[in-house]
């Protein structure tokens, strides 16, 4: 039972995140576990709504806790942690941890591309390019988004296939462009969007890890540029030791 101390310096809800801490910590609460509903436990420790909601959203904004809509708050899983440095592929990586990868094709066809994306891939603005988004699944639930652009000459080569399977090149594999090719990557940390709570079924204003990357030939033509986006509450990205 939580003592509340109302004369402590310390604020009523940090002092329940502190609690709520200790029952994930100690496993009394395990992953994936569905807690006590915010009515609960404003009614157990005699706290208000706002002093409740708080603390759970500390603690969701921590990766510790996953609120779904309609369903409740449960204890997050173990983030995955994957580092580019191991040579594996984040779907090799899951495997190994005992997680179903997958794949779900949402959208895919010719589009014009836009000066962010012209730069990247040295085509002509508003020339036609080939997107695909995919959500990236861990035990059939997204995790990720990734939106891919091609050079409309890579687009005939893709193996459709290899889009449901494997790591995230898998479908352009088998093309001759992708002999000694290399990626640049760059990373950054931002607000959830309203198509990332869409697709992602995330709280708006949650972090998302995004992941832009662009796959060059060994010539320096580039392959494809691919902008990936990643619940912050199930995923890190490690660099270096």
């Amino acid at each position: 039972m939580l003592n509340v101390d109302r004369k402590s310096p310390l604020p009523l809800h940090y002092q329940l995140k502190q609690h709520l801490l200790e029952k994930i910590e100690s496993g009394e609460w395990k992953p994936n576990d569905l807690i006590p509903s915010e009515q609960e436990m404003q009614e157990k420790f005699g706290l208000s709504r706002t002093t409740v909601r708080q603390a759970l959203s500390d603690l969701v904004y921590d990766g510790l806790l996953i609120r779904e809509r309609g369903r409740g708050t449960f204890v997050a899983p173990p983030k995955m942690t994957h580092s580019p440095e191991d040579r594996k592929s984040l779907t090799e990586f899951m495997n190994e941890q005992g997680i179903k990868p997958g794949w779900q094709v949402i959208e895919k066809g010719f589009v014009e591309a836009n000066k962010e994306v012209a730069e990247k891939l040295k085509v002509a603005y508003k020339s036609k390019v080939y997107r695909i988004r995919r959500l990236r699944l861990a035990e059939d639930k997204p995790i990720g988004t990734h939106t891919a652009f091609l050079p409309e000459a890579i687009a005939s080569q893709i193996d459709e296939a290899g889009l449901l399977e494997g790591g995230s090149l898998n479908y352009l594999s088998a093309i001759p462009q992708m002999a000694l090719s290399h990626a640049i990557r760059s990373i950054e940390a931002v607000a959830a969007s309203d198509l990332d709570v869409k697709l992602l079924k995330m709280t708006l204003g949650s972090p998302v890890l995004t992941i832009q990357r662009v796959v060059m030939s060994s010539s320096g033509e580039p392959i494809e540029y691919l902008h990936a986006r990643y619940r912050g509450d199930r995923f890190k990205y490690q660099i270096g030791e």
